[in-house]
């Protein structure tokens, strides 16, 4: 019965979340064979709850139970998928999970501020890591790898981890993050010099929608922004922002930019994401738009469109801009 299934599908969701969490999923891709007592004694966990949160995994064959008497369990058949997917689990159950339980009083004319204000940030970025360097990640090196660049601008870098993976693979080019969040920007200059690349990373602490004047700006011939261009709308503000991302960084030649859109046409079961994704989003008021109301908006920016390239991530692709003469 449909009923059942999708109950314990939620059920199953929590616990692959809490093998993120805790590091169990990591354990058993890395040893193998897990005895589940000795993994929670190691790490200060409660052994019954996490013979519970296996026993869920493994009725979705995710987890196999090798051995009750003292429960060792291995990877499931189903381990592979949800191993290389995790991040997306611990995005909709941790990131999203207190909205997502209150969707009904969210629904409330007058709670749009609070449901903004439901998110686990931290985990929404730790989750975007871990998918984003599965199914972004090599497609923006394969991408970036063709093109000739001098100094390169992260807009809405976060904890900086793309610019230095990016700083690694060209070891002779210059990298400029831009976050408007004071923690990540905190964190993120932390890691630069963690890095050992403060010399060739700088990160600025600037609102990507309204840039100010700074000399560096106006090195940048390069831009990238990622999962972030849904935030710039609704449509006229949109145009603003890209407007003056256009005046603030005069000398950028290229600009990718990444989202997710709007499926706007999907029927019957959505990709992995898709659904969670555009729930979340219209809880929080932000009208995700389509690809087509963004080819329209590029065509009155100051950025043509000269290519589309899709990612690994359903209804999500590079918008590969150039400045409009």
């Amino acid at each position: 019965m449909l009923s059942a299934t999708l109950y314990n599908a939620y059920t199953a969701s929590s616990a692959i979340c809490a093998g993120v969490q805790t590091g169990l999923l990591e354990a058993v891709r890395k040893d193998r064979k897990v005895d589940v007592c000795a993994f929670s004694i190691a790490n200060g966990l409660d052994d019954y709850v996490m013979h519970a949160v296996c026993e869920a995994m493994a009725g979705h064959r995710i987890l196999d139970i090798v051995q009750t008497d003292q429960l060792v369990v291995a990877e499931g058949p189903e381990f592979d998928d949800i191993y290389r997917n995790k991040g997306y689990f611990l995005w909709l159950v941790r990131g999203y999970g207190d909205m997502l339980s209150r969707v009904g009083e969210l629904a409330d004319i007058d709670a749009a501020f609070e449901a903004a204000n439901t998110r686990c940030g931290r985990s929404i970025a730790q989750s975007g890591r871990d998918y984003g360097a599965q199914f972004v990640d090599p497609i923006v090196t394969e991408t970036i790898a063709g093109m000739s660049f001098s100094v390169m601008a992260d807009l809405g870098c976060g904890s900086a981890n793309r610019v230095i993976h990016l700083a690694r693979l060209h070891p002779t080019k210059r990298f400029v993050g831009v976050e408007m969040n004071a923690g990540a920007v905190e964190v993120a200059r932390a890691a630069v010099a963690e890095s050992g690349m403060s010399d060739r990373v700088e990160i600025v602490h600037d609102d990507v929608r309204r840039l100010r004047e700074r000399e560096v700006y106006q090195e940048v011939d390069t831009v990238l922004s990622f999962f972030l261009g849904h935030d710039f709308w609704p449509r006229e503000d949109c145009l603003a922002t890209l407007s003056q991302i256009r005046d603030r960084l005069p000398n950028a030649g290229h600009f990718l930019l990444a989202d997710t859109y709007h499926s706007a046409t999907v029927t019957g079961e959505a990709p992995i994401f898709t659904s969670g994704f555009e729930l979340t989003h219209a809880v929080m008021r932000q009208k995700v738009p389509t690809v087509a109301q963004w080819e329209d908006l590029f065509l009155e920016s100051p950025w043509k469109l000269e290519r589309r390239i899709p990612l690994d991530i359903a209804y999500s692709e590079i918008f590969h801009l150039t400045p409009e003469c």
